[in-house]
C-alpha cells in the first residue's frame, strides 16, 4: 500500500519510476532515427492517393460520370474483345476515387506479369493500360511507401518493422508510468507554458505531446506487429477470443471437367450478379472476382451503403461451374472481441476511410512522432550530456597536455 500511495504522490522516488525512465530512455534514444523515419514517411502516406492523382497514376480519374453506370459483364466483354490471350483477375466497380471499371488482367509473353485495364463507366469500352510505374520525378512516392512498409527489404523487413514497433510499443507504455508526475501536478502535465524558457518549453512540449499522442501511436505500434507477424498474432489473440469473422472461410469447389464459368457467358453471371444483390441487400457491387484455380470460387464483393474499402464489404461465394450460391463473408461485421482487433488494424493504421479531416489529424499525430523523439533527445542533452560536455572536454585537453609532454620526454632521451 505504501509503494502504491508513494507512486501516486511522489513517483519520483519510487524505484519502478527509475526504472521506467530508464528503458524509456535508452530504447527511444536507440530507435530516434527509425522513429523519425516511419513518422515522417506516415505522415505522407496518409495522403498517398492524392499524391499518386497529382503523379498522374490514374489519368482517367476526372472522367465524367454523369447517368448510370454500364453494365460490369459489357465492361467484362470489352476487355475480352481487346485483350483475348490474356486472362481476368478482377473487375472494381467505379467509386469516387476512382470513377472508372479496373479490369485486372496476367499478361503472358515478353510482357507477362499483372496489368490494370481502365474502362469507361458509363460506355463500358476500355480507355487503357493503367501507368505500372509513376513518372520517374514521382519515383521517390513509391520508395516511401517501401521505406515505411518493409525498410526496404522485403518479408524480412517488414518482420524487422514488426520487433522495432514492439519497442515503440514499449517506448511508449514505459513513457506513460515516467509520464505521472504525482497526483498534485498531474494537470500541469497536460499543457505547454510557452513562457518558459526553451528547456522548460522542450520539456512540457515532450510530456504533454506524449500524453495526447499515447493510444493512437500505440495502436500504431500494435498494428505494426500485426503486419510483421500477422499468422503469429491472430494465432496469440485467438487463445484469448475466438476469431468468428475475421478470418475468410475456407471455400472450395468440386472440379468438373466441362461447363462454362462465369464471365465467358454473359447469361450465368448476370445472373449471380442479381442473386448476389438480393441475398445481400443495401449493398452495391464493388469488385468481382475470379476463380484462380479448379477448386477456387467465384467471388462477388458487395460494397456497404456510405463505406469504402475491403474492411466494409461482405464477399458471396458461388461455383463458377454452375452459378450456385455457397456462403457469404461480412468482413467487419464483427461477432468476438478478437474480430474487433483483427479488424480495426487497418481502418485505424491507415485513417484513409473518413474523409479529409481525419486525414489532416493523422498526419499531425504521425509527425508527433519526430517531434518526440527530437525533444526527448534535446532533455538528454539538457540533463546529461551539457553538463558532462565540459567536464568531458577538460580531460581531454589535459590528457592531450601529457601526451605532449610524455612525447616531449620520449624525443629527449632519443636524442641522448
Amino acid at each position: 500500500m505504501s509503494f502504491l500511495r508513494g507512486f501516486v504522490r511522489r513517483p519520483q522516488r519510487v524505484w519502478l519510476r527509475r526504472l521506467n525512465f530508464q528503458i524509456h530512455l535508452w530504447i527511444g534514444l536507440i530507435l530516434t532515427l527509425y522513429l523519425i523515419m516511419i513518422g515522417l514517411t506516415g505522415s505522407i502516406l496518409v495522403f498517398r492517393e492524392e499524391l499518386e492523382h497529382l503523379a498522374g497514376a490514374n489519368p482517367w480519374r476526372g472522367i465524367q460520370t454523369s447517368g448510370s453506370y454500364a453494365d460490369p459483364v459489357k465492361a467484362i466483354a470489352s476487355v475480352r474483345t481487346a485483350f483475348p490471350e490474356a486472362r481476368m483477375i478482377s473487375l472494381s466497380a467505379p467509386t469516387k476515387f476512382n470513377p472508372v471499371y479496373i479490369a485486372v488482367l496476367q499478361t503472358r509473353g515478353r510482357a507477362a506479369g499483372a496489368s490494370s485495364i481502365a474502362i469507361d463507366p458509363i460506355a463500358g469500352e476500355v480507355l487503357g493500360r493503367l501507368p505500372r510505374r509513376l513518372p520517374p520525378h514521382w519515383a521517390w512516392l513509391g520508395v516511401v511507401r517501401n521505406l515505411h512498409v518493409t525498410l526496404l527489404s522485403g518479408v524480412t523487413g517488414r518482420q524487422v518493422n514488426g520487433v522495432l514497433a514492439g519497442f515503440l510499443l514499449l517506448v511508449n507504455l514505459t513513457g506513460m508510468v515516467v509520464w505521472w508526475p504525482g497526483l498534485r501536478a498531474w494537470t500541469r502535465a497536460l499543457t505547454v507554458d510557452f513562457a518558459r524558457t526553451w528547456r522548460r518549453v522542450n520539456f512540457d512540449l515532450h510530456r504533454a505531446v506524449g500524453f495526447w499522442t499515447l493510444a493512437i501511436v500505440s495502436f500504431w505500434a500494435i498494428s505494426g506487429v500485426y503486419f510483421g507477424w500477422s499468422r503469429e498474432t491472430r494465432t496469440l489473440v485467438e487463445r484469448i477470443s475466438p476469431l468468428v469473422s475475421a478470418v475468410p472461410p475456407v471455400i472450395q469447389v468440386e472440379p468438373r471437367p466441362a461447363g462454362t464459368s462465369p464471365g465467358t457467358s454473359g447469361a450465368d453471371l448476370h445472373a449471380i450478379l442479381k442473386q448476389a444483390a438480393s441475398l445481400d441487400p443495401g449493398t452495391t457491387l464493388r469488385q468481382i472476382s475470379f476463380p484462380s484455380g479448379r477448386r477456387a470460387p467465384l467471388q462477388i464483393s458487395m460494397q456497404r451503403f456510405g463505406t469504402r474499402g475491403a474492411e466494409f464489404a461482405d464477399t458471396l461465394y458461388f461455383d463458377p461451374y454452375d452459378g450456385r450460391y455457397l456462403a457469404i463473408w461480412k468482413y467487419g461485421v464483427n461477432q468476438s472481441l478478437g474480430d474487433w482487433f483483427i479488424w480495426l488494424q487497418i481502418p485505424v493504421h491507415f485513417g484513409t476511410f473518413w474523409g479529409l479531416g481525419v486525414k489532416i489529424l493523422w498526419a499531425a499525430f504521425s509527425l508527433a512522432i519526430p517531434l518526440l523523439c527530437v525533444t526527448g533527445a534535446l532533455m538528454y542533452w539538457n540533463r546529461f550530456l551539457r553538463r558532462q560536455w565540459p567536464r568531458r572536454s577538460k580531460y581531454g585537453a589535459r590528457a592531450k597536455r601529457v601526451w605532449a609532454d610524455a612525447a616531449l620526454v620520449h624525443g629527449a632521451e632519443n636524442e641522448r
